[in-house]
């Protein structure tokens, strides 16, 4: 009676699928977890039996029952018999029944084994004649497609073929039309985008059928410069929509692809724009996201900002930065054009992409598919969190891998990307960077692979993560590398903002700054934490966290601007003198700032945009930027592609106490010797040597006449020299 009046106390009308009274998941072969509500009997049940529409009924085994707060936990055994893409129903002995729905089963190893699948045709295929389909839905019992074109709707039903993929060929010309998938699984049915779309309309409510051929058929053009190794590289980072989004610009849009694409644009008489990253002597630009994310209405997006670190499509680009957001066309032509001017000026475009967390799990094409699957678990059962973003995905699903090995490919392929740059890459396996590396390497030989190397806490063992600790067992991957970035800095977390390092006063930092500059690629007694310093990205500013303008304004705050800029100065020189592979982000090179906003990513073009005038003004730090840039492009000394080399080569010695002198022995390939000398003291130093030096770069960047055994080092400076003899 008890029983029976909790349950009569329910609403006559409740929905088990919100109040969950009864829910029965299918999490391993022939396995269903099961709870039942306290609300509902007290949560004791008898006796199960599982059903389908095909007259199928049989009998289910309760192994265990486990008393819980809120419900009463029932693992049984299930028939052998199971089918998937087929619905099936678990009834109880009360008379209650719920869907099973697959949940863990879709990650254990026999689901693999059954239903990964290696074709290279999923997504859309377009020709004039016809467009086939083909959706990976394992778990689906039913898929519709459902195009529009020319505002008229079809709807078709796709057919279940091996290693469920569902399939549909639609026998006419769909070369404008859109399209989603009506997916049934798991007791309902959602609407979703193809996640293997080229593109998409405006806020990706539908995927749009591409033909190819009209982006591929935009030209390229060869590039005039061999990458010997990734340490041959400048990488500038930059935003598509920052570049151009003042009217400073001077683009006739602001924002987009096509106004980054504009050439002859200038601010009093300096260029901007496109020609501005051309003035700079880079190698590559290094875009942040550029394909689809969330939190910007690409209809209207000057109401929001956003870095693009909120991703909802992979492969398809993002409609804010085209000039007509509703036409998937435009986005795909206006970036290859972008990516092709980029090209003709010899600068390599790497992309950030982000593979590591999806702006919302339930919105994700991915976990409408088919869900519990593309997300990582922990061992409780919940999304795994180490992006701190909600969700994890889990590159260790043989699926996600061969998708984003798929998305590299097809990057590479429609638009001649040259690199990616993985934000969070320790949340991806080392397997699976490897395998990105090695197909984007098999399309261009050069390609860069980089990314952010933390050991995040997500659930993947540490021996697993492509994390730096792990940096061994990955061969051509780079990572960003925090000890360069805070041995010359400083500390850069805003709890750390008066942490000096060396170039911004601690002296006490020399030693620790010869393995900075040798890009932690020396054994003892330097800390090494590379086997190559192709491994080593030296960046001391990114789009994250405060610029380094802005974070000498705590650290160096009572010191004048003068010097201040000197010390900007040395931070630029450092990093494009040292070995390893040099990285500036978007207004380091004229002492940029946002502001003290250390976490600008949604606060506006005002914060985060270019700014021009500032350039104009602190010209003298640009040109030096810019001279640095020529002189390490010049000397292949500073670009030493091996440990071994370096070895050889690269020697240090401590000048009283505080001045590190930084040299690069001649080689039967390079017979110039060079010698750094750095002195972040407030006070001149003078050098004596036994031989002759001439000066190539001195405090201003400019080179001087003669040869000297007496060097003169300014306060805060950097003077680069070549010794006479062997010249």
């Amino acid at each position: 009676m008890k029983a029976e009046l909790a349950y009569a106390a329910l609403p006559l009308c409740y929905n088990t699928s919100v109040m969950a009274i009864i829910e029965a998941f299918l999490d391993d072969f022939g396995s269903v977890t099961v709870n039942v509500s306290h609300l509902y009997y007290g949560g004791h049940i008898d006796g199960f039996y599982l059903c389908n529409a095909d007259g199928y009924c049989k009998d289910c085994l309760i192994r265990n029952v486990e008393e819980r707060e809120t419900d009463v936990r029932y693992n049984l055994t299930i028939p052998a018999e199971y089918e998937f893409g087929k619905k099936y129903i678990l009834h109880e002995s009360h008379g209650q029944h719920t869907v099973l729905k697959n949940r863990f089963i879709v990650r254990s190893k026999q689901f693999d084994r059954l239903f990964s699948y290696d074709g290279e045709d999923l997504g859309c295929s377009y020709t004039p004649s016809s467009s086939s389909f083909a959706l990976w839905a394992p778990t689906a019992n039913s898929v519709l497609l459902k195009t529009i074109e020319k505002n008229t709707v079809h709807v078709y039903a796709m057919n279940r073929t091996d290693r469920g993929v569902w399939r549909c060929k639609v026998p006419s010309d769909l070369k404008h039309a859109l399209y989603v998938y009506l997916v049934e699984r798991n007791g309902e049915v959602v609407q979703t985008v193809d996640p293997y779309a080229l593109s998409s309309n405006a806020n990706s409510e539908m995927s749009a059928v591409i033909d190819r051929s009209e982006i591929e058929s935009i030209q390229d053009y060869p590039l005039k410069t061999v990458m010997h190794s990734a340490c041959d590289a400048v990488i500038y980072e930059c935003n598509v929509r920052d570049m151009t989004s003042s009217t400073m610009s001077g683009t006739a849009e602001h924002g987009t692809f096509a106004a980054l694409s504009q050439s002859g644009t200038a601010w009093k008489g300096y260029p901007t724009g496109l020609d501005y990253l051309t003035s700079l002597g880079i190698t590559h630009v290094q875009l942040m996201p550029v394909t689809d994310f969330a939190t910007v209405d690409e209809e209207h997006p000057g109401r929001g900002y956003n870095w693009g670190y909120d991703p909802i499509q992979i492969i398809s680009l993002e409609g804010s930065y085209s000039s007509n957001p509703r036409d998937p066309y435009a986005r795909m032509k206006e970036f290859r054009q972008l990516c092709c001017r980029l090209h003709e000026r010899n600068i390599r475009i790497n992309l950030d992409l982000v593979l590591n967390h999806m702006y919302d799990v339930s919105s994700a094409a991915f976990d409408k598919v088919l869900p519990y699957y593309y997300f990582r678990y922990n061992e409780s059962g919940y999304l795994s969190n180490g992006s701190y973003c909600g969700n994890d995905l889990d590159s260790l699903r043989p699926m996600m891998r061969s998708y984003f090995i798929h998305a590299v490919r097809t990057l590479m392929q429609l638009y001649g990307i040259d690199g990616f740059r993985f934000d969070l890459m320790g949340i991806l396996d080392i397997d699976t960077v490897n395998a990105i590396a090695a197909c984007a390497r098999e399309i261009k030989p050069d390609a860069m692979i980089y990314g952010e190397g933390w050991n995040m806490p997500t659930s993947m063992p540490d021996q697993l993560k492509a994390t730096i600790e792990n940096q061994g067992m990955m061969d051509n991957v780079g990572y960003f590398n925090d000890y360069f970035r805070d041995v010359v800095k400083g500390k850069t977390s805003d709890d750390q903002k008066y942490d000096q390092g060396y170039l911004t006063g601690n002296l006490n930092m020399a030693f620790d700054m010869c393995s900075a500059l040798s890009a932690n690629a020396l054994t003892d007694p330097y800390f090494q934490r590379f086997n190559s310093p192709c491994k080593s990205i030296n960046a001391l500013e990114t789009h994250d966290n405060a610029t380094v303008w802005d974070k000498m304004h705590a650290c160096c705050e009572n010191e004048t601007r003068e010097v201040r800029q000197k010390r900007q100065k040395m931070m630029i020189a450092c990093t494009l003198f040292a070995q390893g592979v040099p990285f500036l982000h978007q207004g380091e090179e004229y002492a940029g700032t946002k502001a003290d906003n250390s976490n600008s990513y949604n606060a506006g073009d005002s914060i985060n945009g270019m700014n021009y005038e500032r350039m104009v003004t602190n010209r003298h730090i640009l040109e030096y930027t810019k001279r640095c840039i020529a002189l390490r492009r010049e000397h292949s000394a500073f670009r030493l592609g091996s440990s071994s080399e370096m070895h050889r080569r690269v020697h240090f010695v401590i000048v009283d106490g505080s001045m590190v002198t930084y040299r690069m022995d001649a080689s039967e390939d390079d017979p110039e010797g060079l010698m750094l000398c750095i002195n972040p003291s407030v006070n001149m130093h003078l050098l004596h040597t036994e031989e002759s030096y001439e000066i190539l770069f001195d405090e201003e960047g400019l080179p001087q006449s003669g040869s000297t055994k007496e060097i003169q080092v300014p306060a805060c400076s950097v003077i680069v020299c070549r010794s006479s003899e062997d010249k």
